[in-house]
């Protein structure tokens, strides 16, 4: 099993590694990160199933809210999702839904809807492979939409304080258009990795680091760092390059707090002319 996922892995990326340049990308927002704790680390987490197993965690559920470009397009996104792990497998589901402001003159307001699920197995004790698969579809106009299927696969691996994974986003295949033609999803070899560090007994700090190359020929990365008082209390920073791929250049910073099993997060948009004042907030439950 080790040995088919590394292969199925490999194979993947020498795919990206050959994807001819597209003329453009459909449905960006399959790569949009909707996690608050994530973006106020400059989106470096990365939301795959496969570290499921080796997380810790048997039971996870959270909803979230985000402001996207309110100075430009005013979407709005609401979003909602659990993740389990039972033995050696995990599963996630996950529901988003965004809305932008009504379109003058034509009663109509554009949408947004990202359905995902995935399942993921621990191939040994410290590495893991795991599949995600979502359904997009945008409403840009009365008459104009776009909808796709496309697969995140990742191998992931935990190794005491230091975490890793590997794989391929929002792989699929092209959107057509009657009238526009046809675009390539933003599918992208992607790699992570973070590091955890206990100053003492009362303060832990982490460091993330996210890099992604988009088969349209686009870099992009991402840094993060973040500390927790005595397990309760959160302050995280970070900043995301993006460059010419579909997410815009931005600087982040947010809050975090577990009660319990209940955990709160926020994050806030700076330095960015696109995504200025965007935020997001999440308030969730594990066990």
């Amino acid at each position: 099993m080790k040995k088919i996922s590394l292969t199925l892995l490999a194979g993947i990326l020498c795919l990206a590694a050959s994807a001819q340049e597209p003329v453009s990308e459909a449905l960006p927002f399959m790569q949009m990160d909707f996690n608050p704790s994530s973006i106020a680390m400059g989106s470096t987490r990365i939301p795959s199933a496969a570290i499921l197993p080796l997380s810790g965690t048997k039971l996870a559920a959270g909803v979230a809210y985000e402001s996207y470009m309110p100075e430009l397009s005013g979407t709005q996104y609401v979003s909602g999702g659990a993740a389990g792990t039972y033995g050696k497998f995990g599963a996630s589901i996950g529901f988003t839904r965004g809305t932008g402001d009504e379109i003058t003159g034509e009663r109509f307001t554009p949408s947004e809807i990202l359905v995902n699920a995935g399942l993921s197995y621990a191939v040994t004790p410290m590495i893991a492979a795991g599949v995600n698969v979502k359904y997009a579809k945008e409403q840009l106009l009365s008459n104009y939409s776009n909808n796709a299927v496309a697969a995140d696969v990742f191998v992931a691996g935990k190794l005491d304080t230091f975490d890793f994974a590997a794989g391929v986003s929002s792989l699929g295949g092209q959107v057509e258009s009657e009238s526009t033609g046809k675009f390539n999803l933003p599918s992208a070899v992607t790699l992570g990795c973070g590091y955890l560090y206990d100053l003492n007994e009362e303060i832990c700090l982490s460091a993330r680091l996210r890099g992604d190359y988009y088969f349209s020929g686009n870099p992009a990365a991402g840094l993060g760092v973040e500390g927790w008082y005595k397990g309760m209390f959160a302050v995280r920073a970070g900043y995301h390059y993006g460059g010419e791929s579909v997410i815009p250049n931005f600087a982040s910073a947010g809050l975090g707090a577990r009660i319990g099993e209940f955990t709160f997060d926020a994050a806030y948009i700076f330095a960015s002319e696109a995504l200025m004042n965007s935020f997001s907030i999440c308030a969730g439950v594990r066990f």
